[in-house]
């Protein structure tokens, strides 16, 4: 049989004596946490503090009653918080652990929480009551908001949340009731500005920076397989430059319309595209006009029309 060890400024009989209230306290199925802690607590009042001897104090003790040297800390600690004349023998020690660290834990654990689900506001203070006293999400969330909270804790992984959205969207209705929120719509077109915006910087980087197409020479078509080819070294530059803006107009708003597919527009914004495209309508008319009459005369409509208003532009 192993001999008891002993540390320095304990008689034997002293020892054995908390020992042994400690071991009935950890058999005994109800034993109060608080009671090993308190006499933990009773054991090291007045001993002096560095030089290791307290660890090594509970440290030894732990390994005598079977319970780890962690374990004992907590106990100790939360022993401390909350003195005797402060504590409830009808609220769990749980309850104590958790309120340990608040500054108004005594004014707390002397009223019961509030319970929306009782008819008269009034719970009983367990586990998630005392998390929610503390700010903490509880470990089974009760309300929207402790729902939601905890559906973002656990998706803090960008890949997973992004996954979770994308699963949702096969709800219609709960993609309906998302765009009634403004912040919802604006967050959305700023992603999809900013996807829009790295998908024209990928195309650049593939196909060379962006600029006008010019008509390619005789031995290419000019437009396109379909099209009128000119000779590229005998067309006026006149030409050419209507030819190379006319190419560079429907490449870049081909890609401008297929990012805007994505897009969630506002009235207003619609409407101005929409107002756009009509003057742009307007001036290929007149374009067309000048080039097959020769005149350049413009109609009041036409020039109220592209004058659009001060400040206005295409």
């Amino acid at each position: 049989m192993p001999t008891l060890e002993i540390p320095d400024g304990f008689t034997r009989e002293q020892w054995t004596a908390y020992v042994h209230r400690a071991r009935r306290a950890v058999r005994s199925k109800s034993a109060s946490n608080f009671e090993i802690g308190d006499i933990l607590n009773e054991m090291l009042e007045g001993r002096p503090r560095g030089g290791g001897e307290v660890t090594r104090i509970r440290s030894l003790f732990s390994r005598q009653i079977r319970v780890k040297e962690m374990t004992l800390a907590k106990y100790l600690y939360v022993t401390r918080a909350w003195p005797p004349d402060t504590r409830r023998d009808d609220v769990p020690w749980t309850v104590h652990e958790l309120l340990a660290g608040q500054l108004n834990r005594f004014q707390l654990i002397r009223e019961e929480p509030s319970d929306d689900l009782d008819p008269n506001h009034r719970g009983a203070w367990h586990y998630d009551a005392a998390k929610r006293a503390r700010h903490s999400l509880p470990h089974v969330p009760a309300t929207p908001t402790e729902r939601i909270d905890t559906a973002k804790r656990l998706l803090r992984d960008t890949k997973e949340a992004a996954e979770a959205v994308t699963q949702l969207a096969d709800r219609t209705e709960v993609l309906k009731a998302a765009v009634e929120d403004p912040s919802f719509r604006r967050a959305v077109r700023d992603a999809h500005r900013d996807r829009a915006r790295r998908m024209e910087k990928e195309a650049e980087a593939q196909w060379g920076g962006p600029g006008p197409v010019r008509p390619k020479p005789e031995s290419d078509p000019a437009l396109s397989e379909t099209g009128p080819t000119v000779s590229y070294r005998e067309t006026a530059s006149s030409v050419l430059r209507i030819l190379g803006q006319c190419t560079s107009f429907c490449v870049s708003m081909q890609n401008a319309v297929v990012l805007a597919q994505e897009e969630l527009l506002t009235t207003e914004e619609e409407e101005a595209v929409l107002d756009s495209i009509k003057k742009v309508r307007a001036v290929c008319d007149w374009c067309e006009h000048v080039v097959t009459t020769g005149q350049t005369d413009m109609d009041d409509e036409l020039a109220r029309l592209l004058g659009g208003g001060e400040g206005e532009q295409l």
